[in-house]
């Protein structure tokens, strides 16, 4: 036990190292190719977060546990909107840009209620995995045009040597840079994988079942990459980053996790999920709405609402076992 807690904390500094990694060199590709940090947040950084999820959730269905990945996605995109997004208020109001960000935003929702739409026949099929990887590439598309578009617009003055290895040719920093964004990807993996496992043997331990683990532990825990990245990001005053990264990542769950997952197997969904977690989900989810278009900032305040909302879907979870 003593060592599963060791190891827990392990991991969490590895989150912390990876994501220190991945948003140093994530916003400075995005400086020196002048594309937008919010581009960069949505997609490279967002895939990398969502790593553990995609892993997480394939060995999952693949091992006959199909609860665990519903649970691990549903679970996460929750976790990234009111646990990181509200830890991160608390940190710091973060004030954002809404017309760069309310493309994305749609593209989150659109997303949550087309896997809404799905799962209410209580099966994820093949076929709606198919569609929704292929809104995925058309998101992916739609995000490369729209950086290219940034870029041109952007001033050559930008371009210029940026960092601490400026004394390098440009090609050399990017290759640098490109690395780091990889090592911390790695490292986040290796990172949640340690404290998954730690976390999912002391549950076990307190007598937990492992549907609530899926759908709390396990989601969280895939999370943490995106938590550590929010974080750093805020210290150093990354908005841009923090918040592609959040609503990437939601959206890189369901298209990608949810989307190639079914495409090679189909997901039964249980009543709960259905009747509970994706409602609350969606709930969750639309709070972005205000906070983008009309409040164009996340305050502290309800930074805070949004963390009473997470432990009290928590709460209800562990108390309501299903």
């Amino acid at each position: 036990m003593i060592i599963n807690f060791l190891l827990f904390f392990f991991g969490l500094f590895l989150l912390y190292l990876g994501a220190e990694f991945l948003v140093r060199g994530a916003s400075k590709i995005a400086l020196m190719a002048r594309i937008s940090p919010l581009i960069v947040g949505v997609t490279v950084v967002a895939f990398g977060t969502s790593s553990p999820e995609i892993i997480v959730s394939f060995v999952a269905a693949f091992s006959n546990k199909a609860d665990l990945a519903i649970g691990n996605i549903v679970g996460s995109n929750i976790a990234n909107i009111g646990l990181i997004l509200g830890v991160s208020a608390l940190i710091r109001t973060v004030k954002l840009r809404k017309t760069k960000i309310a493309t994305e935003v749609y593209w989150m929702l659109g997303a949550s209620v087309l896997f809404f739409i799905f799962a209410f026949n209580n099966m994820l099929d093949r076929w709606e995995g198919i569609i929704l990887v292929s809104a995925l590439l058309i998101f992916i598309i739609l995000s490369i045009k729209t950086s290219l578009k940034d870029r041109n617009n952007k001033s050559e003055a930008n371009d210029k040597p940026v960092g601490k290895i400026e004394n390098l040719t440009k090609s050399n920093q990017i290759i640098v840079y490109i690395a780091s964004v990889l090592t911390g990807i790695s490292i986040l993996i290796w990172g949640s994988n340690i404290t998954i496992d730690s976390a999912v043997f002391i549950a076990r331990e307190f007598g937990i079942s492992e549907i609530i683990i899926g759908l709390t532990l396990v989601a969280f825990g895939t999370s943490l990459p995106e938590l550590a990245t929010a974080i750093i990001s805020i210290i150093k005053k990354e908005n841009a980053i923090l918040i592609g990264n959040v609503i990437g990542s939601n959206i890189f769950n369901i298209l990608c996790v949810g989307g190639l997952v079914s495409s090679f197997i189909a997901i039964p969904i249980k009543e709960r999920v259905i009747h509970f977690d994706l409602p609350f989900m969606m709930f969750i989810s639309l709070l972005i709405l205000p906070v983008v278009f009309k409040w164009n900032k996340i305050p502290r305040v309800f930074g805070i609402f949004l963390l009473m909302l997470y432990f009290s879907y928590i709460a209800f979870s562990f108390f309501n076992m299903a």
